[in-house]
């Protein structure tokens, strides 16, 4: 017997903030796997990770290999647990900059409907009605006279007519409202909504089993009023953005004040609260869609650091493995019978893949998925020789930001080490997600956790640091990743 299995990343969501606003999907899900980690603390790494069950130094993509020339595509569909689905039509669905036709991801699957790069250019505030992307993709008429004409005639026959014009004049006067700063919430969010909209018809359209990735990039910065947040939650005037701050002044110069601190805060927990709301919705949409049994996966691909005194006072996730980054939820929303209701052992992103695989083919819960020990690793900067943005950093604040980590958790304990010699043992706790407490400094890290890694790290971060990179980005793609803070 096989299942409907859909994969759903918040991006960029912990543990805590998830738990305490995302109410809906943690009271809706059969199985709840507390103690799940990330196998990297950012995006591409950890999809690869995810997709593959390889380690960073594994597979090979970090930030010392990402460049301009970087194609998921050299990733055969059989070196990931899609090759295990043979039976599964896939789909994948994503507003991130990284994992998308860019970059070749849409190579793993069998459809694949991109949100991320060029899709926030022509925005649409009603998905329900036609867009402007859905209309120019079929197009190509040369004249932009002809074009509007088109697309209102369009328009018109359509069955949401009010709402595709609506959707034309934003597409127009949107860009030019932002440059303008007007103190409004944003009436577009970054992408769940279309997402959503997307993923319940093409389950709706199928017949055979389906397995389904989304990526929903809601939570991720830049953080600023959106339309859909739940106003109750913050007091964040409308005028407020994340990106007032960037992050190098956050984390090198410490400029982040008390009000942008709360602010901060405030709107990324309102984004939870909002993809909270949206998935939960898609999720009722899924079951109503299909009489095939329908099994939702909701995890993330990283954390966020928030300036707690626990995520080291930083902001984002660069240079960091905290368990603000490092703790991610794992909700598994009608699982097959047999599943606990609640999972506390340690669980990594190394073993997801084969869960999915399990769950498709309504399999048990295996127990080899839970060690005592489990690894993560970071390998250096994004960004190559821009990788400051041109920030005056000497040599020993580069080599800091820039290091090589490695981690090993074990029984309410986190050792870490990386490429400059330091050395780490951190206490957990259970009752407090994402949080970490530093026990000491200069630890001897057991061989037990120096077996996970089949290479040394100061041999593999010298081996990666010989490489160059090619950072000649696209425009679009530079300035989209500039936006959300990687470049």
């Amino acid at each position: 017997m096989t299942r409907n299995v859909v994969l759903v990343v918040l991006d960029t969501v912990r543990k805590d903030t998830f738990d305490e606003y995302a109410p809906r999907l943690r009271n809706r899900a059969g199985s709840s796997f507390e103690q799940c980690r990330a196998a990297s603390s950012w995006s591409t790494p950890s999809h690869t990770s995810m997709f593959t069950g390889e380690l960073p130094h594994e597979h090979g993509v970090h930030a010392e290999h990402f460049d301009s020339t970087f194609d998921f595509s050299q990733f055969a569909i059989a070196d990931t647990f899609l090759g295990d689905l043979p039976d599964h039509r896939t789909v994948g669905l994503s507003a991130n900059s990284y994992i998308n036709p860019h970059f070749g991801f849409d190579a793993l699957f069998d459809e694949f409907y991109d949100f991320s790069i060029g899709s926030h250019t022509a925005e649409s505030l009603f998905t329900e009605g036609k867009t402007v992307q859905e209309y120019m993709k079929r197009t190509d008429e040369p004249s932009a006279a002809k074009r509007y004409v088109g697309f209102l005639k369009e328009c018109l026959e359509h069955d949401r007519p009010a709402k595709s014009l609506a959707n034309g004049v934003w597409a127009l006067a949107g860009p030019k409202l932002k440059r303008m700063d007007v103190p409004i919430p944003e009436p577009v969010d970054d992408g769940a909504g279309v997402i959503s909209d997307t993923m319940a018809e093409t389950v709706e359209d199928g017949t055979e089993p389906t397995f389904v990735f989304a990526n929903y990039m809601d939570a991720h910065t830049p953080l600023r009023n959106l339309l859909q947040h739940d106003r109750s939650l913050h007091s964040v005037p409308n005028s407020w953005s994340s990106t007032e701050i960037d992050k190098w002044e956050l984390n090198k110069d410490g400029l982040a004040t008390e009000e942008y601190t709360e602010n901060y805060r405030e709107v990324y927990a309102a984004a939870v609260d909002y993809l909270d709301r949206t998935v939960s919705d898609l999720v009722d949409r899924l079951q109503a869609a299909t009489d095939r049994e329908t099994t939702v996966v909701v995890t993330a691909d990283h954390g966020h650091n928030l300036g707690y005194e626990a995520d080291d006072d930083l902001f984002h996730h660069t240079g960091s493995m905290s368990e603000g980054v490092m703790h991610t939820p794992l909700e598994i929303i009608n699982p097959p019978e047999g599943y606990p209701a609640v999972e506390d052992r340690l669980f990594s992103h190394l073993h997801l893949g084969d869960l999915l695989v399990d769950l498709a083919h309504e399999r048990p819960l295996d127990e080899d998925y839970f060690h005592d020990r489990i690894p993560a690793e970071t390998v250096g900067l994004l960004g190559g020789d821009n990788a400051t943005w041109g920030r005056e950093f000497d040599d020993e604040e580069y080599a800091w930001w820039n290091r090589m980590m490695r981690v090993v958790y074990e029984d309410g304990t986190k050792r870490q080490w990386n490429s400059l010699g330091e050395s780490f043992r951190y206490r957990l706790d259970p009752d407090r997600p994402s949080w970490q407490g530093l026990v000491a400094e200069d630890v001897d890290i057991p061989e037990a956790d120096r077996e996970w890694f089949d290479v040394e790290l100061a041999e593999y971060k010298r081996s990666v640091s010989e490489t160059t990179q090619d950072t000649d980005f696209d425009d679009e793609v530079e300035d989209h990743l500039k936006q959300l803070g990687y470049l």
